[in-house]
Parts: C-alpha cells; structure tokens; sequence
C-alpha cells in the first residue's frame, strides 16, 4: 500500500489529547488518524453516514419550503404555480439591488507621507 504525506492543523488542546490516548493505546497519532480516516470511508461507502451541506450550498428555508411543495403538487397545479410566479415577477420586474458600498470610506483613510520610507528598525540592514 502506497503511503501518502497528509498535513493537518487543529487545536493545541486536542492535538495534545489525541497524543495523550494515542500513547495510551500503543499507537503512534498517525496510525490512530489513519484508523479514523479508514472507518469514516467504510461508513460513507456503506451509506451510514452522509456529508454536512455545504453553507454555500443550502438553499433558504423558505424555498426548500416552495420546492417541497411544487414536487407534492399535480402537474396541472405545478403549471399553475409556474404561471402565477411569472405574473408575481410582472409585477416587480426589477427586485431592490443592494446599494454599492464603492467609495464609501473615500476621504476617511489616509496615509502618512513617509509610507514609502524605510522602518527605523531595518536601518542597520540598508546600504
């Protein structure tokens, strides 16, 4: 079995108790992550467990909501629901835009003069 090089970065206070009980067991921390990354794909293989959704992903509850609906409704009432959304968009053919926040802090952020200018501790370092 060909072994591949994974870099992981977490919390000092977990990384310091996965050693403590992998130490404990007899077993090195990368042997015990290698164990849990195994068991995770055996369960996701087997369909016991499913992936989190992403945030980006989900859709607001309120149209998981219309969409659970239209999928309950017949297909003459789903026509129907169709045509009545094309006449709400009539009405409002140009939904509120979010206000551009360009330029909002013009005039507010200035720079020193002397931006450019080496830093009084890398003096000693200049030609």
């Amino acid at each position: 079995m060909k072994k591949v090089r994974v870099n992981i970065t977490l919390d000092q206070s977990i990384h310091e108790k996965a050693t403590f009980f992998s130490k404990k067991e007899g077993k090195s921390l990368s042997e015990n992550i290698e164990l849990f990354l195994d068991n995770y794909a055996q369960q996701k293989l087997k369909g016991l467990i499913s992936e989190p959704m992403s945030p980006y992903d989900a859709a607001p509850p309120l149209q998981n909501s219309v969409v659970e609906i239209f999928k309950r409704l017949h297909p003459e009432q789903q026509t129907e629901l169709v045509h009545y959304a094309e006449f709400l968009l009539t009405k409002n053919p140009n939904p509120p835009q979010r206000a551009s926040l360009f330029g909002l802090y013009k005039g507010k952020i200035f720079m020193s003069d002397d931006f450019d200018e080496p830093l009084e501790m890398f003096k000693e370092y200049m030609p």
